[in-house]
C-alpha cells in the first residue's frame, strides 16, 4: 500500500512539490460497487435499485433475415410486428437460429404447420430459445413426465427445466405431496408450470392448508390441481367464506368451478343437507357446470 508520506517522498525525489489535488482520492467501497453495477448489469447489490438493462438493438441485416425466414414460414406481417413487440430479441438473433427453432417445432415437437402461426402468436419467445440448450431438453423432460399432446402445449418448451419446471414440482412436494403425486398433478394440469411460485401458488396453498383459513388437506390439491388457476381474492376467498358462513363444506371443484349464480343456488340447496357421493350420478349432475372455466385466473 502506498501511504501519503510515501507519495510525498516520491514527489520530492522527482523534484516536484506535493499537492493533494494531484493525488487521486481513494474510492469508497460503495463507489466501487456502483461502478461494478453500471458495468455489470447482472450484479445485484442489496439496498440499491436494480440496474436498467441495456436495450437490445436489432441489426438491420439480421432483422431483415429473421423477417424473411418468418414470412417464408407463413407468418403474416401483422403477427411478425406483434411478435417483435412481445419479444424484441427476435430481431437480434441470427436467421439461422430462428430457422432451426422452426424446424424443431415442426419436425421434433410435432407442431403441425397449420398450427405454427397460433403457437408463435402465443409464445414468440420459442424462436429465440436455443434448440440444443433449451427446447430439446425441455421436450424430453415433458415427454418423460408424460404430458400429453405436447404439440398443443408447445409454449411450455420455452421454459427452463432447472429454473421453471422442476421448482414447481418441488414446491408441490414441499406441501407434503409424494413425488409421484406431484408429477401426476403437473402431468394432468401442465398449466401449473406457468404459475409463479411465490406470487401465485404459495399464497393459495397457504390459504388452503392454513388452520385459520380453509384448513384442508394437501391431497385435495392432488385431486384438483386446477385450484391454482383461480384468483385467490376474487374467487377462492369469497367462495370459502360463503360456504363457511352457511356451514357447508364443498369439494374444491364444486366450490370453484360453477358460475356465481349456480354456486349460490347450489349453496342454498346444500344448507342442512348431505352432499352426494363423489362417484354418484347426482354428484356429477350437481357439480358439473358449463362455465367450468369461467373467472379462471391466468397469472404467471
Amino acid at each position: 500500500m502506498v501511504t501519503m508520506s510515501g507519495t510525498r517522498t516520491a514527489l520530492a525525489h522527482e523534484g516536484l512539490d506535493y499537492d493533494p489535488r494531484l493525488v487521486a482520492p481513494r474510492r469508497s467501497r460503495l463507489s466501487v460497487v456502483a461502478v461494478a453495477v453500471r458495468t455489470r448489469p447482472s450484479l445485484a447489490v442489496p439496498g440499491l435499485p436494480p440496474p436498467t438493462p441495456e436495450p437490445v438493438l436489432p441489426s438491420p441485416p439480421v432483422a431483415a433475415g429473421v423477417a424473411a425466414v418468418l414470412l417464408e414460414a407463413g407468418v403474416p406481417p401483422a403477427d411478425l410486428r406483434r411478435a417483435a413487440g412481445m419479444c424484441p430479441e427476435l430481431l437480434s438473433v441470427p436467421a439461422e437460429a430462428v430457422a432451426a427453432a422452426l424446424r424443431f417445432l415442426t419436425e421434433e415437437a410435432g407442431v403441425p404447420e397449420a398450427e405454427l402461426q397460433r403457437v408463435l402468436r402465443r409464445r414468440p419467445r420459442l424462436l429465440v430459445c436455443p434448440v440444443a440448450a433449451r427446447l430439446r431438453p425441455t421436450l424430453y423432460f415433458l415427454r418423460a413426465l408424460g404430458v400429453p399432446d405436447l404439440h398443443r402445449r408447445a409454449d411450455l418448451l420455452s421454459f427452463s427445466v432447472e429454473d421453471k419446471l422442476l421448482p414447481r414440482i418441488e414446491f408441490l412436494e414441499s406441501l407434503g405431496l409424494p413425488a409421484r403425486a406431484a408429477r401426476s398433478m403437473a402431468r394432468r394440469f401442465p398449466a401449473l408450470f406457468g404459475y409463479g411460485v411465490d406470487g401465485n401458488m404459495r399464497p393459495k396453498a397457504e390459504y388452503l392448508l392454513g388452520v385459520g383459513a380453509m384448513g384442508r388437506r394437501a391431497d385435495e390439491l392432488y385431486e384438483f390441481p386446477e385450484y391454482f388457476s383461480y384468483a385467490l381474492a376474487a374467487r377462492i376467498v369469497p367462495r370459502h367464506e360463503a360456504c363457511a358462513a352457511s356451514g357447508v363444506a364443498m369439494p374444491l371443484p364444486a366450490m370453484l368451478r360453477p358460475g356465481e349464480a349456480k354456486f349460490r343456488a347450489t349453496l342454498d340447496s346444500c344448507v342442512g343437507s348431505t352432499l352426494p357421493r363423489r362417484r354418484s350420478a347426482l354428484w356429477h349432475a350437481t357439480w358439473v357446470d358449463d362455465d367450468a372455466t369461467a373467472a379462471k385466473e391466468t397469472m404467471v
